[in-house]
């Protein structure tokens, strides 16, 4: 070529140092040289990726039958207008990383949020296309949903008199140990108590936490098996102890996968002698995991009769409605007398679990009677009938004989007589019933005389008790029993699920969505079905994952948000899913297997293959098989490569790499490392186009975008692995991507004279 005969005198090299060429230095040529101009003049290498074009341009020239695309998370996309030009420019395709995947779209209920992935499409310019990342995978599935279709059903017999639908199971701890209960932090431990230390004897847990922290500093936890329901109310009731008289306890729930969605607060003092400790809460959002919070204060904490679930709602016909509850900021209709007792309406803050509260003073020490608050009721009771009272109180004393009771008005004749002691500094719930026996009963009284103090009472409840249907006997426990599901029936409900979750994406996406991967890394690296006949080998790993599953699906303890589809519903979930994806996409969309490490794993890549043909077998069409390409710069060979695509191409399917990046594994790569990096890329576009027939070549999809820190947090960090460096800048690896489509050093195109393209000199 005429480069290669030229001699550039000395001084030639200046033309780059100045900023107007054409006026700024005179130049000939040297005896027995040919005629030198600017167009003679080489280019570096950022000169002559500054005059390279867009990537899709290069594939519209040189490769029409296929299509370049790009990998990136859909947030960023969306969000970074400099980010989603460099990706609209240069590609003709998006996959997204994780917008489309099941734990992304699918709610723990089971409803799909299509949020992120309506707003990438209309971010996305009509003339790009979309491919689908994916419908079935083993991880990144929303197992909290997938795991309460095959747990066992709850059978909870509550007692109609109990405060909630207890779902603890190892609630008194009468079987001798703390099974069920998780517990860490601040050094702390839990145990069995020794027989009799229950409370009225029996087995206790007991937790330790030797040094003063904060609340959450030490917990005890117990993991439910479903989410609660948003909306509902839950109770928590337990009786405690401590061995010190300024013990302290907390309450709460949270989400035991995130560790978010914090919610349910309450503290309950806890001294030297056992008390109940009760409060509720309304659910306001996804949540699992009940915990005991102790790190507040040093001590070893009695724990007894814990229950814990879903409120047991009215059991009595409430008379008293909103004039039991003060939250309109008045004491209404609630009078009294005695002892020169006062009676008004608490602070703002002062209610339970609310704003007000009904607030007496008794003086000085009494009887019981002696200070009372009354209502009158708006009839008198009916004799023979059950009536139940319902309260919560608090005070500043100790008050054995707090009580509630109802009487004549008229001839000051009492009956049903309900108390409770009272603990000084903490809401204590009171509860009890009778039935009447005597006429006249229009009125219901408070006694407060006893001890001189403060008492507050709130969510006051009075009425005829509802008839129920008597429980079944059973322990202190509770009666929750489980129903397990049979095999069939297990898969009957995956299956549904399966075809639930691709028929609400395929439907949604419609056309826009020109492939999906069906499957995702079905095989595991020792060549086995993943999930399948307990394979349950993990991204990377060299050996089973032998972590325990129980049969009960109860305690799945796979990963978070890992979910083998193929252990419950076997082989056939691969064939299923085919059907349920060619069902529900439209006409013409590609449906596809996808795998990684094919290339250095022929093993692999064979039972990758005798997968596509077992799902053929079974009356399903697999368009095309999919290569990740995650390879390592310096270890990558040709002949792996060739190989790779010549074994995939003798399948007759469509071939596509579908997750390209080329990690150098530093953060700060040399020039070399680059120029190897580059040579990389376009050895597997070349190889692609030698070795993949054309019409099978549905095209290569480059994973991320750029080398910032933001795209690889977790994927491949401090790697270098994308054609882009952090500032969108051309890598070599730019080149080498272009010149792989092109077959060809499309650099040879470009001259001296394009220099002007790279550095716009000033006045020019």
């Amino acid at each position: 070529m005429k480069l290669n005969k030229i001699i550039l005198p000395f001084m030639a090299g200046a033309l780059l140092l100045g900023s107007c060429y054409d006026d700024k230095m005179e130049w000939g040529t040297p005896d027995g040289q040919y005629p030198i101009d600017l167009s003679d003049i080489p280019l570096s290498l950022s000169e002559k990726l500054a005059n390279y074009s867009f990537i899709k341009t290069y594939v519209q020239q040189y490769a029409p039958q296929m299509t370049v695309g790009v990998g990136l998370g859909a947030d960023l996309y969306i969000s970074d207008a400099a980010y989603k030009q460099v990706a609209d420019d240069n590609f003709q395709m998006i996959t997204t990383g994780n917008a489309m995947k099941h734990s992304s779209v699918v709610k723990t209920n089971g409803e799909l949020n299509f949020t992120t992935i309506d707003n990438f499409l209309m971010a996305v310019p009509a003339d790009m296309k979309v491919y689908g990342h994916n419908f079935i995978w083993h991880t990144q599935q929303k197992q909290a949903y997938l795991k309460s279709l095959i747990s066992p059903e709850v059978v909870i017999a509550a007692d109609p008199n109990d405060v909630c639908e207890n779902i603890i199971t190892n609630s008194d701890f009468e079987n001798g140990t703390v099974n069920g209960w998780g517990s860490w932090g601040n050094s702390s431990s839990k145990a069995i108590s020794p027989y009799g230390d229950g409370y009225e004897g029996g087995y206790c847990m007991i937790l330790t936490n030797p040094s003063d922290a904060s609340s959450w500093s030490a917990q005890a936890a117990w993991d439910v098996a479903s989410y609660l329901e948003v909306g509902a109310t839950y109770v928590f009731q337990f009786m405690a102890r401590s061995n010190t008289p300024a013990g302290s306890l907390q309450v709460q729930v949270q989400n035991n996968e995130n560790y978010g969605n914090q919610h349910g607060y309450s503290t309950f003092a806890v001294g030297e002698s056992w008390v109940l400790c009760q409060s509720e809460f309304e659910c306001t959002s996804e949540v699992n995991r009940m915990l005991i919070n102790f790190g507040a204060i040093a001590g070893d904490y009695y724990i007894d009769n814990f229950k814990f679930g879903k409120k047991i709602e009215e059991k009595m016909i409430n008379i008293l409605g909103s004039n039991g509850n003060f939250e309109d900021g008045s004491i209404n209709s609630w009078g009294g007398w005695g002892n020169s007792s006062t009676r008004e309406i608490s602070e703002l803050g002062e209610g339970y679990n609310s704003d007000y509260s009904l607030k007496m003073v008794n003086p000085t020490d009494a009887d019981s009677w002696s200070a009372q608050t009354a209502y009158t009721l708006p009839e008198d009771l009916t004799v023979g009938k059950t009536y139940m009272y319902s309260a919560m109180v608090k005070a500043d004393v100790i008050n054995s004989d707090f009580t509630f009771q109802v009487q004549n008005p008229s001839t000051y004749d009492g009956e049903g007589y309900v108390s409770v002691a009272t603990v000084a500094g903490q809401w204590v719930p009171l509860e009890g019933e009778f039935t009447c026996t005597k006429e006249g009963m229009g009125r219901m009284c408070i006694n407060f005389g006893k001890v001189a103090g403060t008492y507050y009472v709130d969510d006051i409840k009075f009425g005829e008790k509802i008839a129920t249907e008597s429980a079944p006997a059973k322990t202190r426990a509770g009666g929750v029993t489980y129903v397990y599901k049979t095999p069939e029936e297990k898969k009957e409900l995956l299956l549904g699920a399966m075809e639930t979750w691709i028929k609400g994406m395929a439907e949604h996406c419609g056309n826009r969505v020109m492939a999906w991967d069906v499957i995702n890394e079905p095989i595991s690296d020792n060549s086995q079905w993943r999930g399948i006949d307990g394979n349950f080998m993990s991204n990377g790993d060299d050996a089973p994952d032998t972590r325990p599953v129980e049969e009960d699906g109860l305690n799945l303890n796979w990963a978070d948000d890992h979910f083998y589809w193929g252990y419950y519903i076997g082989k056939e979930y691969a064939y299923k899913a085919f059907e349920y994806a060619r069902k529900y996409t439209p006409s013409g969309t590609t449906l596809w297997v996808n795998d990684y490490n094919l290339e250095t794993n022929p093993s692999k890549l064979n039972t990758l293959i005798e997968f596509v043909k077992y799902i053929e077998q079974n009356g399903q069409i697999v368009d095309g098989i999919g290569t990740q390409m995650h390879v390592q710069a310096s270890s990558i060979t040709k002949d792996q490569i060739d190989t790779m695509f010549k074994t995939m191409a003798a399948t007759g399917k469509l071939v596509r790499v579908t997750e390209l990046d080329v990690a150098l594994n530093t953060a700060t790569p040399s020039a070399s490392q680059l120029q190897l990096q580059a040579e990389v890329y376009q050895m597997i576009f070349d190889s692609y186009r030698e070795n993949v027939p054309s019409a099978q070549q549905h095209g290569i999809t480059i994973w991320t975008l750029t080398d910032h820190k933001r795209e690889h947090e977790y994927w491949l960090p401090d790697s270098s692995p994308n054609i882009f460096d952090a500032s969108y800048g051309r890598k070599h690896a730019y080149k080498g991507v272009c010149d792989g489509i092109a077959g060809r050093d499309i650099s040879e195109d470009f001259n001296g004279s394009d220099w002007k393209n790279t550095f716009n000199p000033v006045g020019e």
